[in-house]
């Protein structure tokens, strides 16, 4: 036998000497494969065994009976929900259409909004859903008084009142542009007439200067008369010849 040989044999004694101690210290701590679930678990131990992993086996077994059950009820509660918001969302389609158009889009004055109607729980208290089955509530009205009609109509009138507006402000400038032409012309007008009292005025003093110098004359005229006969009437009581 060589060295090598001899060497290998002692390695391969090493090698069985240690599975043999590796083997034993497995055996010696082995779990309790086909012991009963004890009783009591100290803390830090987390022993295993064939009736522990059946007791879990069928505990996850029940969870997941429960769990499918349980996603069962939730898949026809969804879907049940998922019918109830299609038909919702048709019905409020419907209502957004009004509120575009009215109610009645043949009529030009049908209403388009209406008051909420809310659905009641089982004790009859409303609650924060619109009832979108019932009838709609009454017609909400506008500041006039009258129901609101469809945003569509109201921004054809809003449209056809913002034209009338512009067309009534040219006009309103254009009756501006009249009034102050016929401000300077009646401006000009009362200038005129302003001149024209002055001159009435001035003939008027003076018409009424010369009635009176004519007043004067024929009053002086008239002294000078009845001066001269009374004169002639005592020239001739006294006998001195003169005109009677």
């Amino acid at each position: 036998m060589t060295l090598i040989g001899k060497l290998l044999a002692y390695l391969n004694l090493l090698a069985g000497l240690a599975v043999v101690a590796w083997s034993a210290s497995i055996y010696a701590q082995r779990p309790g494969w086909y012991d009963p679930i004890p009783e009591r678990i100290e803390k830090g131990h987390d022993p295993q065994n064939f009736a522990m992993l059946k007791q879990e086996a069928e505990t996850l077994t029940r969870a997941t009976d429960v769990a499918s059950g349980q996603w069962g009820e939730n898949l026809k509660a969804l879907q049940k929900y998922e019918a109830r918001r299609d038909v919702r969302r048709k019905e409020l389609d419907k209502r957004l259409k009004w509120m575009r158009e009215g109610n009645d889009p043949t009529k030009p004055d049908s209403p388009a909004f209406f008051k909420a109607v809310y659905e009641k729980d089982a004790t009859g208290k409303e609650t924060s859903a619109l009832d979108l089955a019932a009838a709609p509530g009454a017609p909400i009205h506008g500041p006039d008084d009258k129901p609101l009609r469809g945003v569509d109509k109201l921004l054809a009138n809003f449209s056809a009142d913002v034209k009338e507006v512009n067309r009534l402000a040219m006009l309103n400038v254009k009756h501006r542009q009249e009034y102050a032409d016929l401000t300077t012309k009646i401006k000009d007008a009362d200038d005129r007439l302003d001149a024209m009292l002055v001159i009435r005025e001035s003939v008027q003093a003076e018409l009424f200067y010369l009635e009176t110098f004519e007043l004067n004359v024929y009053e002086t005229r008239t002294t000078v008369v009845n001066r001269k006969r009374q004169l002639d009437r005592r020239l001739a009581e006294l006998g001195v010849g003169g005109k009677k």
